[in-house]
Order: C-alpha cells, then sequence, then structure tokens
C-alpha cells in the first residue's frame, strides 16, 4: 500500500522498515517529493559540419520536469520536457556549417536545468558537448589574372547645359584576358563584366556573367532607370582573350555623363585571390 499520500514529505515511517527510499502511487512518485535526472548526455561526442539531429538521451525518475537549452549551433526541444519513460532520447538539431567558409570547429552544447521539484544528481554536469567538425577552408587562387581593354568605337554626344554627355548610339568594344589560375578548371566560378553609367555609378545596370568551369552563356540586363540600356554582342571563351562589344541606347536623349566598366570573378567555392579590373569613370 503506499505509504504517503500527501503531498508533504513523511518525517518518519514506523512499518517495521526504516530504511525507504521512494513511495508511488501508480507511477506517480509521492514520496520524497523531489524527483531526480541521473544522466543527460549526447550519445555520440562528434557530428559532421553538415550538422543534423543528434540523440541527446536523459533518465531519471518519472515525472522529472527539465528545460534544453542549446547554443554554439545546438538548438534544444521547445519548452518544459517530462519524463514519462526513463530514458528518454531527444533529437538536438545541431546547424549546418558545411557552406560556411572558414568556419571553425566548435563544441554546440545543451544545458539541463530541473524544473519545479526535479533535481540533478550529485555528480552530474548540467551541461554536455558535441565537437562539430570545421566547415570547408579558404583556397587561394593562385596566378588568376583579368585584364579589361575598352575602345570607344562610336562616339556620339549631346551638350546638356554646359556638359558633354554621352548620347544614343554609342559603342564600346570590351576586350577582356583572363587567366582562372591554379584553381580554375576544379572550383566553380562566374566571370562578369559589369557597365555602370552614371549618375547612378555604384549600381551596375548590366551584367554579363559566364561560367569557367561549364562554358555555358548567361545574360541579364536591365536598367537602373528608364534612360538608356545597354546590349552585349558576343560570346566569351572559357580562357584567353574575349572581345564582346556594348551598345549604350539613351532612350529619352538626355545623355550619360560618364561610364565605366568592370570585370572580375564571382566564387560560389571559398576561394581567395581572384583579381578584378576596372576601367574607372570614361568619359566623353
Amino acid at each position: 500500500m503506499p505509504i504517503n499520500m500527501s503531498d508533504s514529505p513523511l518525517s518518519s515511517i514506523k512499518i517495521g522498515e526504516n530504511n525507504i527510499l521512494k513511495g508511488y502511487v501508480g507511477e506517480g512518485q509521492i514520496f520524497p517529493n523531489n524527483t531526480e535526472i541521473t544522466a543527460a548526455a549526447f550519445t555520440n561526442s562528434n557530428v559532421a559540419d553538415t550538422g543534423g539531429n543528434e540523440p541527446y538521451v536523459v533518465s531519471g525518475d518519472i515525472g522529472s520536469s527539465f528545460t534544453l537549452t542549446g547554443s554554439s549551433g545546438a538548438t534544444g526541444p521547445v519548452g518544459t520536457q517530462v519524463l514519462s519513460t526513463s530514458p528518454t532520447t531527444y533529437q538536438i538539431a545541431i546547424d549546418d556549417q558545411s557552406t560556411t567558409c572558414g568556419a571553425v570547429s566548435r563544441n554546440s552544447q545543451i544545458l539541463i536545468t530541473p524544473q519545479g521539484d526535479t533535481v540533478l544528481a550529485g555528480a552530474l554536469s548540467n551541461t554536455d558537448t558535441i565537437i562539430q567538425a570545421a566547415g570547408p577552408v579558404y583556397q587561394t587562387n593562385v596566378g588568376a589574372a583579368i585584364g579589361l581593354t575598352v575602345y570607344n568605337t562610336v562616339r556620339n554626344t549631346i551638350t546638356v547645359g554646359s556638359q558633354l554627355y554621352w548620347n544614343t548610339g554609342s559603342q564600346w568594344q570590351i576586350v577582356m584576358t583572363f587567366n582562372p589560375g591554379s584553381l580554375g578548371g576544379t572550383v566553380s566560378e562566374d566571370l562578369r563584366i559589369s557597365s555602370y553609367a552614371t549618375p547612378n555609378p555604384a549600381s551596375p545596370f548590366w551584367t554579363y556573367v559566364y561560367s569557367v568551369a561549364s562554358p555555358a552563356s548567361t545574360t541579364t540586363s536591365g536598367d537602373y532607370n528608364s534612360a538608356y540600356t545597354l546590349t552585349w554582342l558576343g560570346t566569351p571563351v572559357n580562357t584567353g582573350t574575349t572581345s564582346v562589344q556594348s551598345l549604350l541606347s539613351v532612350n529619352n536623349n538626355i545623355g550619360v555623363p560618364t561610364v565605366r566598366f568592370t570585370a572580375g570573378v564571382t566564387d560560389i567555392g571559398c576561394i581567395t585571390g581572384n583579381p578584378t579590373a576596372d576601367t574607372g569613370l570614361l568619359y566623353p
């Protein structure tokens, strides 16, 4: 029969037993009032840089309540947890850092915090750590180089106030040389030629992009406003010299004071040491 039917601890028990540790009604512990967590730890000691769900096992008295709080890439379940069976396995989400260039190895951690009348066993730590592998390292693209030469093949101008502007029909030939460097064929890179025009030189209004790793030309176009458009003609090659021609069309006949062309490599991987080229502002 149950020894204590109340919510208060017994001050003494005199039923012929002198070393009673716990009393229950059904599965609920009624004596002593505290429930104890006896173990709490990750099943594994290491996890890959891709992360994922990692098992975390808690053992102890049925009815023990606690929260699990993650840090350094670990995320525990939300809210207060209550043991209905012992042991119970919880899935701890570990963030993916496999696409974070230069991410270092880290100690993802779970903090277990007892709630209410629950306590941790005397020697049990309230934290446990799983070591996550480092993310991808940076690679240096040795020897990569870009050269950019611009020829104004058609010069149409208009004077606005006292300032000379480029006008409709002006054309430039862009000659670009490119050495993909030591990582050229083994990484995913995009080579780009961008054109800019004032009054907003910080925003490219046309970018010509093609893949070095797999030679498929792609084009995107658009104006930062409706004053002019820029059209590229020509198909670039993987390496060596490529020549493309640009045609600037000014729709509202107000002209643009300067144009500018840049070239560079947009990396998909973790690569440093890629070059850029910039013509600076080109006046009529």
